[in-house]
C-alpha cells in the first residue's frame, strides 16, 4: 500500500480504545453515526472485507458518504484482522461493548478540551498524505 499509519495516529487510535471510545460493527457505527455524528472523529473502513463481499462494499460506500458529508474523516485501511488485533491489544479488559465485527471502526470524540491533540495529529497525517499527491481513499497500512 507505500503508506503506512504513523506512530501519532496509531497513537490516537490506542488512547481511543484505552479511553472506551470506540465503536465497531457496521450497523453499530452506523446507528452511531446516525445520532452522534458530531461527537464521531474519525471512521475506519478496512478494504479486505470490501472487496470480498458485495454488501460490506455497499455499506461501507454509504458509510463513506455520510462521512464526507458530515465532516467525519474517513480513514481506509488494508486488514479488518490488524484493525481488529490493533483494537483488542489497546481495549480495557472490562469493556464488553465492543462485537465480533470488524467491518468497520468509528473512533469518538475525547472529552472537551482533550480533543486538540488528537485533532492536530490526523489533520498533520491527511495532509501529509495530500502533500505526497494521495487520494483521500488511499489505503493506509496498518502494522501486523
Amino acid at each position: 500500500s507505500g503508506v503506512t499509519a504513523s506512530q501519532a495516529v496509531l497513537q490516537v487510535i490506542e488512547r481511543a480504545c484505552t479511553e472506551g471510545r470506540v465503536v465497531n460493527g457496521i450497523h453499530r457505527c452506523a446507528n452511531t453515526l446516525q445520532s452522534h455524528p458530531d461527537k464521531t472523529m474519525l471512521c475506519i473502513l478496512p478494504v479486505d472485507d470490501a472487496t470480498s463481499d458485495v454488501a460490506v462494499n455497499i455499506e461501507h460506500t454509504l458509510l463513506e458518504a455520510y462521512c464526507w458529508e458530515n465532516d467525519i474523516r474517513v480513514m481506509k485501511v488494508d486488514c479488518s484482522k490488524k484493525l481488529e488485533m490493533l483494537v483488542l491489544d489497546n481495549i480495557s479488559a472490562t469493556n464488553d461493548s465492543l462485537t465480533d465485527d470488524f467491518t468497520c471502526v468509528l473512533i469518538m470524540l475525547p472529552k472537551q478540551g482533550e480533543e486538540i491533540r488528537d485533532w492536530k495529529t490526523l489533520d498533520t497525517f491527511f495532509k501529509d498524505m495530500m502533500k505526497q499527491g494521495l487520494p483521500h481513499w488511499h489505503v493506509i497500512g496498518l502494522p501486523g
